[in-house]
């Protein structure tokens, strides 16, 4: 199979234009080897300019996707999503959690954050002190081993209901 080179059309116009541009400065009295290298200096700096260009590409159009939701990529997607710096895991990720732990608190009408003792206590009791700990007065995104305690702790909250530690809110 052979590859053709393909031309990039647009750039003919201008490339005709330095050509002018260069045979104007020879006949202005420039001499040959400066005329030269100017106009094909100034052609090499087009073509790079063309190529470069982050919202022009003559040739490589964007490919359909066809992936399906919940395929491969969207979990790649989802395990880089959590990744932060330092090693702890993203902003998103840690704000995520955090707000799944509330609401599972809350549908128990717990406040995660409250500054009421009875509601931290309850809290507490239903996340484990040190998850709840950790969630409530460390404002930095934990590691990934941690923020599986914290997803660990959520799930069990949907797997144990707690009728009984039903604290009112005043």
């Amino acid at each position: 199979m052979k590859h053709r080179i393909t031309a990039d059309r647009t750039l003919l116009p201008h490339a005709a234009l330095l050509g002018t541009a260069g045979l104007l400065l020879a006949l202005l009295g420039l001499d040959l080897p400066h005329t030269l290298a100017l106009t094909t200096s100034a052609l090499v700096l087009l073509v790079l300019y063309r190529r470069t260009d982050p919202g022009y590409d003559a040739e490589h159009h964007a490919l359909p996707d066809v992936n399906r939701d919940g395929a491969r990529r969207d979990l790649s997607e989802l395990t880089w999503a959590m990744h932060g710096s330092h090693g702890r895991v993203s902003e998103r990720a840690h704000r995520r959690v955090r707000a799944l732990a509330a609401t599972a608190l809350a549908d128990e009408g717990i406040d995660l954050f409250s500054t009421d003792p009875a509601q931290a206590e309850a809290a507490a009791e239903r996340l484990g002190p040190t998850v709840h700990r950790q969630m409530t007065s460390d404002t930095r995104p934990p590691t990934i081993n941690v923020l599986r305690t914290w997803v660990s702790a959520v799930e069990a909250l949907a797997d144990a209901p707690a009728s009984s530690h039903h604290v009112p809110t005043p």
